[in-house]
């Protein structure tokens, strides 16, 4: 399966779960006086997953203090100028997208404080007449009827981002690129998992000024990774080898090793939006680390001895797909697949040993969904099984308020 862009209403599929109503938290709309302005609302978020605290977890909302940015769009060039169509207003996005500049915003910041949103200068609705910004005394009609089309990102700052068309007046549906701040090709370099910010996009498309606001469905861009380690050794009577016999198990480190996707394009400039991903990058995540080791005990009465390593051990990265390889190239050496686990352990007094263990072939990871790693000792072996948290939805996407205005961005 590869992976698209799609613009959905808010519906969320069995097949994806990457839509999180996330912006600010909930809280009452920034209002002025005669709501001639265009303004953004703050959706409650509905969590299918309870999220973990931590500086690297995933947000279920746009913290305060922070930004997120916003591209928006309305009126069509007339075919070949750069002169405005001024009965475009009211035409669909799929029909004008590729005539429209970003001139009702471009790259226009917008902050959360205290859990409302809000921005300066402010910027108006088009209404009806000749007082309308940018369009010099030319005069309006059926605004009401007009559709605007919004694009936001987050984060806003120093996040990554690349947009297409480089400014608010070239004609153009959106191209954005988003980069992990990771380059290098060297496997031993030690990656920051701290680093890659929790990265999502969100959009509206042809709502109109009737809804008095602009509240998107963000979408995460990245799969999340967390690890557990299950002791299931056990003790039979025809159990011979020390090694097979129920022992504790002690972990020295996990990595994560290999070449990863370093960047993931998305363009909407064609009716069906698309996704690629480009570039990459070489290193080692450290998952965990420690000289004395971390012991998981053997449960004599026959359960399971488990430890969650949680929760600044989940990672952030770019899923990739089956044409690019998932979460990175795919190799074609056998013995050197990418990329690799790395478990250094120990089984009761034996010496400590390094175990290889590579990505289940099953294992397709999706933007927007959190595993949990489980690697299982059983019996005399590590078995490495992929398990999607609590019904693999990170967020399950639906506006608080069950506005169906809303069209989602949607990987597949």
């Amino acid at each position: 399966m590869r992976n698209r862009f799609t613009y959905k209403k808010i519906v969320l599929l069995t097949l994806v779960a990457t839509l999180a109503a996330v912006s600010c938290r909930k809280a009452e709309v920034m209002t002025i006086p005669g709501e001639k302005y265009i303004t953004f609302s703050s959706p409650g978020i509905s969590m299918d997953v309870e999220t973990r605290a931590g500086a690297n977890d995933f947000l279920d909302g746009i913290p305060d203090g922070t930004s997120f940015g916003v591209l928006g769009y309305c009126l069509a060039y007339n075919p070949g100028t750069t002169e405005y169509n001024l009965n475009s207003g009211t035409s669909q996005w799929s029909l004008k997208r590729n005539l429209c500049p970003a001139s009702i915003f471009y790259k226009q910041e917008i902050k959360v404080d205290a859990g409302v949103c809000s921005y300066s200068p402010l910027r108006r609705w088009y209404t009806d007449g000749t007082d309308n910004e940018g369009l010099a005394g030319q005069t309006l009609s059926d605004t009401d009827d007009f559709r605007y089309t919004f694009y936001a990102y987050y984060p806003y700052e120093d996040s990554g981002f690349n947009i297409t068309p480089a400014d608010a007046v070239t004609a153009g549906a959106p191209v954005i690129t988003y980069s992990m701040p990771f380059s290098g090709t060297e496997p031993e370099t030690v990656r920051d998992n701290s680093a890659v910010p929790d990265a999502m996009l969100g959009v509206q498309q042809n709502i109109q000024r009737a809804s008095r606001k602009v509240q998107f469905n963000f979408s995460h861009i990245m799969t999340g990774l967390g690890f557990q380690i299950n002791n299931f050794s056990q003790v039979g009577e025809t159990v011979t080898s020390p090694e097979d016999r129920g022992v504790d198990l002690i972990i020295y480190s996990i990595k994560l090793k290999g070449t990863f996707h370093k960047s993931v394009k998305v363009d909407m400039t064609e009716a069906a939006a698309s996704v690629t991903y480009q570039d990459t990058y070489s290193g080692s995540f450290t998952i965990f680390e420690s000289d004395e080791g971390r012991t998981i005990p053997w449960q004599q009465d026959g359960s399971r001895g488990s430890i969650t390593m949680e929760p600044e051990t989940f990672l952030r990265l770019l899923p990739g797909n089956e044409s690019s390889g998932y979460f990175g190239p795919t190799s074609d050496d056998p013995e050197n697949p990418n990329p690799v686990l790395l478990v250094k352990y120990k089984l009761g007094d034996n010496q400590p040993k390094i175990e290889r263990l590579n990505r289940p072939g099953n294992f397709q990871p999706r933007s927007g969904v959190r595993y949990t790693a489980q690697i299982n000792w059983v019996n005399n072996a590590f078995v490495l099984i992929m398990q999607a948290d609590n019904g693999e939805n990170w967020e399950d996407g639906e506006a608080a308020d069950g506005d169906t205005g809303n069209d989602d961005i949607v990987f597949m």
